[in-house]
């Protein structure tokens, strides 16, 4: 598929959408993401998707990566169903370049290769939002971000009372789904409670291409997670809160036979997975600003039933002080330190320490140009055990145009930085002299009444990458991922519709100018929703995903992993006041396909299930 043709096609498509419909009219939501403090998504520069909770319901979402398949500039492979590994990645760079947040808790786990988020086990229904900042971010959040950072938040009490949802699921690979979200507030406390268990019988992760599933053992999953939240207001100016997010899994997936080929039916290869992720706060709040005292840790542990390594922990220690000041009526300045110490303590029992400083800087003008202008500067030091010390930085220019009413451009440039992990540094595998990968990146957005249309240029030198020898090492040279992404939402009322399109263009190359394997250069979400019947809903979901290299490592590597479209409906409907009931058919077109060489997709699937919100 030719890039400009589509790109063209699709800038077409959503021209005919906007000219025959209406802007759909959104309250302006608070992130908190691009700058360490709750900022109006209006004045953030930063190139940002905000996922709701309302959003995930509506979609019948069953996991985080699901979520975030459909947003612009973001792939997700999977080896295979349920709670398999999937990998994310980021305008093309990998899941260890992006940090992944769950309530500021830090959930990149340093026990796994690349020190990459483990998003095969985050369900979604204790979330309150996501937020996907694109671009490098070590400025703001130090090393692991230098592809972007994706931060969950999840569901706090809101308002006086006791409050609480029921929901329940089943559906296709005898899958089960039932838990409750529950809140309490009353005076200065405040407490949520959210428990969901999945149990799925699965199908096969490892499968040849075309075969039926049914011919080959099932890999099953199962899925206990509990998230507390709990807040007390000291003083009318003081807060503590206290955050425990818990995840045990039990999965089963496919190795190799004795001749190391894969085998679809291997019975004995699962893994246990408990993760603890933990947070207190102390904040205090002024006339002009607040300072927030915190200190997390984050607890990996995984069990293997066969392989060389059976046992890995890790865990990750954090502590910090921000502060935020309002200098001014449209200014502020947040800035602050934070410590972490990264460990290993089964594989290669090491770690290291990162301590950082930070300083942000925003401010809006009115009058000196057209409109308004927002400016943010962001400047980080690193200093990390084994390694010199790094600066890096961020600055975004936004302009909210005047004389063209609804227009907005933005400006990002920000440089990164990847520590390479205790495992490519110490395993068998590991090579003591890898130096940090060096990032440097910029993104150019206009918006147009809620079209899009960003184009991103960023690289990244001493990439770490497996060499021939078997051998972790820095590979000299520039790596470079370059590309656009479209999106655009709108609604035509007289037939209660909404949809949305967004597409990503991709070229992701490395020091030879070779594209890299497993990135589609051509990538796209389309959405349409109905709602002209009373208490209901019906929304339809395709997602196209364009030929990709195939990795060196898998079968047949010199052909391309074929293009596929999947498409998802799903429906809900109000029965009585807080009963609803839903239903989804996930790969509605029952199309097969593989997004890596060997590993099973998910047939043709239905589920159904009811939420009871008692209040």
């Amino acid at each position: 598929m030719n890039p400009t043709r589509t790109l063209s096609l699709a800038l077409l498509l959503s021209a005919s959408l906007y000219a025959s419909g209406t802007e759909t009219s959104q309250l302006e939501p608070i992130v908190v993401t691009p700058a360490k403090t709750a900022q109006s998504l209006r004045n953030v520069t930063s190139d940002i998707s905000v996922i709701t909770a309302e959003d995930i319901e509506e979609r019948g979402f069953m996991t985080v990566d699901q979520l975030l398949a459909t947003l612009p500039g973001i792939q997700v492979q999977s080896n295979g169903g349920l709670g398999k590994s999937s990998a994310v990645r980021l305008r093309g760079m990998d899941s260890n370049r992006v940090l992944v947040l769950i309530d500021g808790i830090r959930y990149n786990d340093p026990t796994l290769i690349g020190g990459a988020a483990n998003f095969a086990h985050l369900l979604v229904d204790d979330i309150a939002r996501v937020e996907v900042v694109r671009g490098p971010q070590s400025g703001i959040w130090g090393a692991d971000a230098s592809a972007g950072v994706i931060n969950i938040i999840t569901k706090s009490a809101t308002k006086e009372g006791v409050s609480a949802t029921l929901f329940g699921e089943y559906g296709s690979f005898d899958t089960k789904k039932y838990g409750l979200n529950t809140a309490f507030k009353k005076g200065a406390f405040d407490a949520a409670l959210d428990f969901v268990r999945l149990e799925s019988d699965g199908f096969s992760a490892i499968a040849p291409d075309e075969e039926n599933l049914d011919d080959y053992e099932d890999d099953g999953y199962k899925n206990s997670t509990v998230n507390l939240k709990l807040g007390y207001d000291i003083t009318a100016n003081d807060r503590v809160t206290g955050t425990l997010n818990y995840i045990d899994a039990t999965n089963d997936y496919d190795g190799y036979d004795a001749s190391f080929k894969p085998d679809p039916d291997d019975s004995n290869s699962s893994e246990d997975v408990k993760e603890t992720l933990a947070r207190a706060d102390y904040t205090h709040t002024f006339a002009k600003g607040s300072v927030t005292l915190y200190g997390a840790q984050s607890r990996f542990k995984r069990e293997l039933a066969k392989g060389f390594t059976k046992l890995y922990k890790g865990r990750v220690d954090e502590y910090g002080l921000n502060g935020r000041y309002d200098y001014a009526e449209a200014a502020f300045l947040v800035a602050g330190i934070d410590g972490k110490k990264f460990k290993d303590e089964a594989v290669v029992k090491n770690s290291y320490n990162n301590r950082g400083y930070f300083l942000t800087n925003s401010n809006r003008f009115s009058g000196l140009t057209d409109g308004e202008t927002i400016v943010t500067e962001s400047l980080r030091h690193d200093s990390i055990t084994k390694f010199d010390n790094r600066v890096t930085w961020k600055v975004g220019p936004k302009q909210i145009h005047e004389q063209i009413a609804g227009f907005w451009t933005a400006f990002n440039y920000a440089t990164g930085y990847n520590v390479p992990t205790l495992y490519q540094l110490y395993s068998p595998y590991g090579n003591s002299d890898l130096k940090p990968e060096k990032t440097r990146g910029y993104d150019i957005t206009a918006n147009y009444k809620g079209a899009q249309l960003t184009w991103f240029d960023n690289s990244v030198d001493d990439m770490i990458d497996f060499g021939p020898d078997y051998k972790y090492a820095n590979v000299s040279g520039k790596s470079t991922f370059k590309g656009v992404e479209l999106a655009y939402k709108g609604s035509y009322e007289p037939l209660s519709l909404t949809y949305g399109i967004n597409y990503t263009w991709l070229k992701a190359r490395d020091k030879d100018h070779k594209d890299l394997p497993r990135r589609a250069k051509n990538s796209a979400t389309a959405t349409l929703d109905y709602y002209g019947i009373p208490d209901a809903h019906i929304g339809l979901l395709a997602r196209y995903v364009g030929k990709r290299k195939k990795s060196p490592y898998d079968i047949n590597p010199t052909e391309d992993d074929k293009a596929y479209t999947v498409v998802n409906l799903n429906g809900d409907y109000t029965l009585m006041p807080g009963l609803s009931l839903y239903a989804r058919v996930e790969n509605l077109l029952d199309k097969t396909y593989q997004d890596i060489t060997g590993y099973a997709t998910s047939p043709r699937a239905f589920y159904t299930g009811f939420r009871y919100r008692v209040k």
